[in-house]
This record gives structure tokens, C-alpha cells and sequence, in this order.
């Protein structure tokens, strides 16, 4: 039987009062009627989706193979010495266990953040165009492309004197746009697609002109045309409103609560770390400049930071549940499920990538990651040293 849907999304991303925020979100894109999502048949569906897409681009990275790696045989023992390379296959290398926390920290993180900004993001982006809508800034019969739906071309690298831009294949575009379609009473079987606004999520704390930057590279970007849910409109098809709304989202500022207290339970004493409680800020809406908006998410960058390490916590015991259904697990972790093992092996391995020779930031990388990972984001992303039980004594 299946979990209610703020259950189900919250064991993967730690907390009920985001997964609420969450399906909020998702379901005001569902009640508008302009919205267009890939997996929009319910908000699980949505979120499932969503998570699907960041787990793939974590499998086909070519450092995602090490993650698996490293769960699976891990680092050499301590003892042995400085060892440079590998079969590729088995046990890392150094160089490869400090590549592999890298990975985890600089992109796997960071991915699953990024997925998350973007769901909260829908509602106050819609409820956004619905005003300027009523203040006539914006046409009735718009539409909104979200996400994976939104695919611009790359720009090809210019040969030396070349002067017309060569475009190359589609990938990955703004995380927003809003077009309208135009009839084209030349050719009635192509519509001219009307560009009037794109959007930028970002899932931590940026400069202004670094987005402005990326939404500009969008607009140039359509110069080359644009694909919209495997509908391709050329560059001859594509316009950009010269008035066209630009959006930056972004998260709060706000931080986490490091409190915690210990509690009698089982004929042993728990830590308990302080609940985490939906946000005291509301979502900001500003418009920064004629044309310009910034959308400041009541859910802080630290909030995202914790539910994207509790989502890489539940990757890690998927990977942990099909490398143990076939390989047997250590004595000592007989009783635990294979989800469980795979928990217990990523920290049981970053104990052990802290032994070898691996980078001065690799091992405060790898520190973070395993302080995090023992005793949760509050009390684990400060410190620069390994934390143990003993550092947490009785108040």
C-alpha cells in the first residue's frame, strides 16, 4: 500500500512541511491552464519525474560510475600505501576516491537542490503572470514550458573567421518560458512562437548580474530556435517580445535551527535534533527594474541544502539496496535491510576516504559529507573536524 503523497515524498527529502510546500506548488500548475509539465498526471507523478531526472544525470555523469564504485568496494584499506591507479572496476584509487567526493558534493547536491528550487518555484511564478495579466502587461493565451520541456541549441565554438553563429543540438534550456503562439497567415501549418518571458531558478544565493547574464544567454540562445515538449520551432519561428520579462528566483537567506537536546527512549538516551518547521518568511515578489523581476522563495538556501543531502541519503540506499541483493553483506550488518546497508556503507566509506591520500579540500569535502550524513545538516555542515557522539555530551 502507498504512503500518502506528503509521506512518500517526505522520506526522501526529509521533511513534511517542504513536501507540503511541494505539492502546493505543483498543484497550482495543475489548476492553471497554461501550464505545460513533463509527468503531469498527479504531483507524485510530477515529483517523481523530477527526481528521475536528476538521477539520471548523476548515472550517465562520467564520475557517476565511481559514486557506485565507492559504495560498493570503497577506498583500500588504510594500511596500504599511496596508490595511484585502478581497474576501473573495483576499489578506487586516491585520486579517485577525492574525484568521487567531489562529485557527491559539487554536482549530486546540487542537482537534486536545483530539481527542488524549480517545483517550488510554479506557484509564485503563475500567481506572478496572472497579475500581469490583469494589468494588461502580459496577453491572455500565453502559455508556460517548465523544466525538462524547455530545450535550447548550443552554440557551436566560431572557426576563425566565421561571422554568422553556428548552432549545434538541443540541450537543456531556461528553466522557464512563457511564449504565446501566433498564427502565421503565410503557412498555416507553422505557427510563429512569441517569446515573453524566461525564467532563472537558482537554488542558492547568487549576484544579480550573474543571472541577468544567464537569462541574456537564453534570449541569445533562442536565436537559434527553440524546442518545446519535442516541438521544434526554428529560429525563423522564434521571436522574443522586445519588452520580453525577465525572472530570477532564488532562496532565502534564512538558517536552520542547530538546536538539540537529548531524549530517554529503549533504555538508552537519543540525540534529538529540533524539528524543521516550514519558514517564517513568506515569499518576496519585486520587480527590480522595468521588466525585471526577482522571486525570493519563503524556503531558505540552507532549508534546500538539507533536503538535497537527505535526497543523495536516499540515492545512496538505492544504489546500497542493488549492489546488496547481490553481494552479501558484512556480518555485523546481517540485520539491516539493503537500503540500510547502503546508508551504513557511504558513511562507513567516507570514514575511510579520510584515511587516504586525498586533497586538503577533498577532505574537508569529504568531513562535511560525513558529519552531515551521522548526525544530520544542522549539526554537521559547521564542522571542520569529524564529529563523534562524544562531541555531543549532555546540556
Amino acid at each position: 500500500m502507498r504512503l500518502p503523497l506528503n509521506l512518500e515524498v517526505s522520506k526522501i527529502i526529509g521533511s513534511q512541511q517542504l513536501a507540503s510546500a511541494i505539492k502546493k506548488s505543483v498543484t497550482t500548475a495543475f489548476e492553471s491552464p497554461i501550464v505545460h509539465l513533463i509527468g503531469s498526471k498527479t504531483v507524485w507523478d510530477v515529483f517523481k519525474q523530477s527526481l528521475d531526472a536528476a538521477v539520471r544525470d548523476l548515472e550517465e555523469h562520467p564520475r557517476g560510475k565511481l559514486f557506485r564504485r565507492l559504495i560498493e568496494y570503497g577506498p583500500h584499506n588504510p594500511n596500504v600505501p599511496k596508490v595511484l591507479v585502478s581497474d576501473g572496476e573495483t576499489i578506487l584509487s586516491d585520486a579517485e576516491c577525492g574525484s568521487c567526493v567531489e562529485f557527491i558534493f559539487s554536482f549530486m547536491i546540487n542537482r537534486f537542490k536545483g530539481e527542488l528550487a524549480e517545483l517550488l518555484s510554479l506557484e509564485p511564478c503563475i500567481e506572478l503572470f496572472q497579475k500581469l495579466q490583469q494589468e494588461g502587461r502580459l496577453p491572455f493565451g500565453i502559455e508556460l514550458y517548465w523544466g525538462e520541456m524547455v530545450q535550447e541549441r548550443r552554440r557551436n565554438r566560431q572557426k576563425s573567421g566565421e561571422s554568422n553563429v553556428q548552432w549545434g543540438s538541443f540541450t537543456k534550456g531556461a528553466d522557464g518560458l512563457l511564449v504565446e503562439q501566433i498564427d502565421n497567415h503565410s503557412n498555416k501549418n507553422d505557427n510563429v512562437l512569441k517569446v515573453h518571458s524566461i525564467i532563472e531558478v537558482k537554488s542558492m544565493i547568487c549576484s544579480k548580474r550573474k543571472v541577468i547574464n544567464q537569462i541574456n544567454n537564453h534570449i541569445s540562445r533562442l536565436g537559434g530556435g527553440v524546442r518545446l515538449n519535442k516541438r521544434e520551432y526554428s529560429a525563423n519561428f522564434t521571436s522574443i517580445n522586445p519588452n520580453s520579462i525577465r525572472i530570477m528566483v532564488k532562496p532565502s537567506s534564512w538558517k536552520l535551527n542547530r538546536e538539540w537536546h537529548r531524549a530517554r527512549g529503549d533504555n538508552k538516551r537519543t540525540m534529538i535534533v529540533s524539528e524543521f518547521f516550514e519558514p517564517t518568511t513568506k515569499t518576496k515578489v519585486e520587480e527590480l527594474e522595468s521588466n525585471l523581476w526577482q522571486i525570493t522563495l519563503g524556503w531558505s538556501q540552507e532549508a534546500l541544502n538539507q533536503a538535497a543531502y537527505e535526497m543523495t541519503f536516499w540515492y545512496m540506499s538505492q544504489v546500497g539496496k542493488q549492489v546488496y541483493l547481490n553481494k552479501k553483506k558484512p556480518k555485523s550488518w546481517e540485520y539491516m535491510t539493503s537500503e540500510g546497508a547502503g546508508y551504513n556503507s557511504i558513511k562507513m566509506m567516507l570514514y575511510y576516504v579520510l584515511l587516504r591520500d586525498v586533497s586538503g579540500r577533498q577532505k574537508r569535502i569529504a568531513t562535511r559529507l560525513y558529519n552531515v550524513y551521522c548526525f544530520g545538516y544542522p549539526l554537521g555542515s559547521d564542522s571542520k573536524e569529524m564529529l563523534w557522539p562524544e562531541d555531543f555530551s549532555d546540556k
